[in-house]
């Protein structure tokens, strides 16, 4: 009885009736359309980023003293940029180059906070000796010999701050001469000179430092 009913069911025509090819060309346009849109709404949003991203790192860079993307009189302003594709790429770029900008601003402002600081601490060490002064300087010359390993490092730095006990070199005597020191270091000893003339040269911006010698000597 089962086998006669499953054969019967087998025989049955069937019903499927494969797409046409218009089925199939219309199924693909639709594909096709949602894709786009999902990529439109995908470059919307990021186009939106970007412009938020934008705003900010022009804002930053004008509080920092620095002109943004519209410094230059050449730049045409987005909205003006009527192909979506174009004004994307364009948008894209000009972030990208105030990232740029922004980063070497950060590392400009590190280096000249790190003088500032420094240059307070050796005014402090400049004014009349104090038993405050000596803790400090006890306490600074403790971080330099750990946190300092060159010779030529810590010859700058011993001369900056004086009759110091820091030695040349890590583990070194205080009173080993320089010659001894970059010998048992297995150092040279660079043209100071020369290296500060080559890194003005490379620098265009490193006469702009010349502007923290009025706030040093404020310090002072």
């Amino acid at each position: 009885m089962g086998e006669s009913v499953k054969r019967r069911r087998n025989t049955r025509p069937a019903t499927y009736r494969p797409r046409t090819q218009a089925q199939k060309d219309r199924r693909q346009a639709l594909w096709d359309a949602r894709a786009d849109d999902r990529r439109q709404g995908q470059r919307l949003g990021e186009e939106a980023r970007l412009r938020l991203r934008l705003d900010a790192l022009e804002t930053a860079l004008r509080d920092s003293g620095r002109g943004g993307i519209h410094k230059d009189r050449h730049t045409i302003p987005l909205d003006e940029i009527k192909d979506d594709d174009h004004r994307f790429h364009v948008l894209k770029a000009r972030v990208e180059r105030l990232e740029a900008l922004w980063s070497i601003n950060l590392r400009k402002r590190e280096t000249r906070g790190k003088i500032l600081i420094g240059g307070a601490i050796l005014a402090e060490f400049a004014e009349e000796k104090s038993e405050t002064n000596s803790t400090l300087l006890a306490h600074l010359v403790d971080i330099l010999e750990r946190r300092l390993g060159r010779v030529r490092d810590r010859l700058t730095v011993r001369d900056l701050l004086g009759d110091t006990t820091l030695a040349l070199r890590p583990g070194g005597d205080a009173s080993e001469s320089l010659e001894d020191a970059l010998s048992a270091a297995g150092e040279t000893l660079p043209d100071f000179d020369a290296e500060a003339e080559s890194a003005m040269t490379e620098d265009p911006d490193a006469e702009s430092l010349t502007e923290d010698d009025s706030l040093l000597s404020a310090v002072a």
